[in-house]
C-alpha cells in the first residue's frame, strides 16, 4: 500500500542499534518526504527518538502501539490497521507478523552478499515506487549539525556492540599516548556496554555521554575519531567529522561509516560475518587476528593524514 490517499498514519519501527538505526535514517527520510502529508508515527528506543522527532514523525500514541503489539499474535492484518502502512527495516528474517502489503518490511542484509544496507534500503522503496532522496545527508546535518572542530581533541571509541569488533585496548592506550607526545588530545568515550564491562581509560581523560545529543555535540567539536565498526562512528560520519575506522570480522563495503577512512588487517579470512550478533567467528580468540593484526602505526599514519 502505497497509495497517500488511501493512508491514515504511517509507523516508522526500529528498535535496533545506534548504527543500524543511522543506517535506515535516508530510507526513514525519504518515505517521510514521499508521505509528507500522511501523518507519522514512530516505535523506537527512546535514546533515538530525535533522529524520528527531526522527521516531523511523532512518537506513536499508546492505543496503536498497543494494536501493532497485536500484529505478533494476529493470524491476518486486523481491521484496526486496515489504513495504517508499517515501515520495518531489519538486518535479518521478516518478523513473525501477517503476510501484507500493509507491512513494509525493509531488508538490510542479503545472505552471502555484502551489499551495504543503505543501498538494500533504496531498492526496496524503488520497488514500491518511493523516490529516493539523494539528499538525505545533507538534510541529517541540516537538523543536527555539522564537524565544527575546536582544538585538536582526536575521540577514541574503544568498544563496540559486540566485543569481537573491538581493538586490543592497550593498543587504544599506545595509540593515545602517541597522540599526545605530537600535541594531539587523546579523549576516550565509553557507551553503557563499555562501563558494565568495567573498562578503563588509563590515565587518558574519558568521557561517558549522557545522551545521543551530548555525543553529538563532542563529535562535531572533535578533530578526528578512532574506532571500530560501531555506531558513534557512523553518527560521526554523517555529521562530517573524519576519523579512522577499524575493520575485521564485517566488511568495510557493508558496513563503513561515510567519510571514513578504512583500516584492516588484509587476512584472507576477512570479512567473515555479514550479522554481528551471537557466537560468530567461534573459532577466534577476542580480539579476532583480523583486528589484533591492525598496529598502531597504521592507525597513525591514516589519521596525520587527517589532523
Amino acid at each position: 500500500m502505497t497509495d497517500k490517499n488511501e493512508l491514515e498514519g504511517i509507523v516508522l519501527e526500529h528498535n535496533g542499534a545506534l548504527g543500524d538505526m543511522l543506517l535506515a535514517w535516508a530510507a526513514f527520510f525519504s518515505i517521510s518526504s514521499h508521505f509528507r502529508n500522511v501523518p507519522r508515527f514512530f516505535r523506537t528506543r527512546p535514546a533515538h527518538a530525535p533522529f524520528f522527532a527531526a522527521l516531523d514523525a511523532a512518537a506513536c500514541p499508546a492505543k496503536l502501539s498497543g494494536e501493532l503489539d497485536g500484529l505478533y499474535a494476529a493470524s491476518s492484518w486486523p481491521v484496526s490497521l486496515e489504513r495504517i502502512l508499517v515501515v520495518r527495516p531489519g538486518l535479518s528474517s521478516r518478523p513473525d507478523v501477517p503476510r501484507d502489503p500493509r507491512f513494509f518490511f525493509l531488508p538490510g542484509v542479503v545472505p552471502d552478499r555484502f551489499d551495504p544496507p543503505r543501498e538494500l534500503y533504496r531498492q526496496a522503496l524503488a520497488a514500491r515506487g518511493i523516490p529516493w532522496r539523494e539528499d538525505w545527508l545533507a538534510a541529517f546535518r541540516k537538523r543536527f549539525g555539522r564537524h565544527t572542530p575546536r582544538g585538536d581533541t582526536v575521540l577514541l571509541f574503544p568498544g563496540a556492540g559486540h566485543i569481537k569488533k573491538t581493538w586490543p585496548l592497550e593498543r587504544f592506550q599506545d595509540l593515545a599516548g602517541r597522540l599526545a607526545a605530537t600535541g594531539r588530545e587523546p579523549v576516550f568515550v565509553l557507551g553503557p556496554a563499555e562501563v558494565e564491562r568495567g573498562m578503563s581509560c588509563g590515565p587518558w581523560p574519558c568521557r561517558v555521554p549522557d545522551s545521543l545529543t551530548e555525543l553529538m555535540a563532542d563529535l562535531r567539536a572533535a578533530r578526528a575519531v578512532v574506532g571500530a565498526d560501531c555506531g558513534p562512528m557512523h553518527l560521526a560520519g554523517m555529521l562530517g567529522t573524519p576519523g579512522v575506522a577499524l575493520f575485521g570480522p564485517t566488511s568495510p563495503r557493508q558496513w563503513a561509516p561515510i567519510g571514513m577512512r578504512i583500516v584492516r588487517a588484509d587476512m584472507p579470512c576477512a570479512p567473515c560475518a555479514q550479522i554481528t550478533s551471537g557466537d560468530f567467528a567461534p573459532d577466534c580468540p577476542t580480539p579476532p587476528p583480523c583486528l589484533a593484526g591492525i598496529t598502531v602505526d597504521r592507525v597513525l599514519t591514516e589519521l596525520d593524514g587527517i589532523t
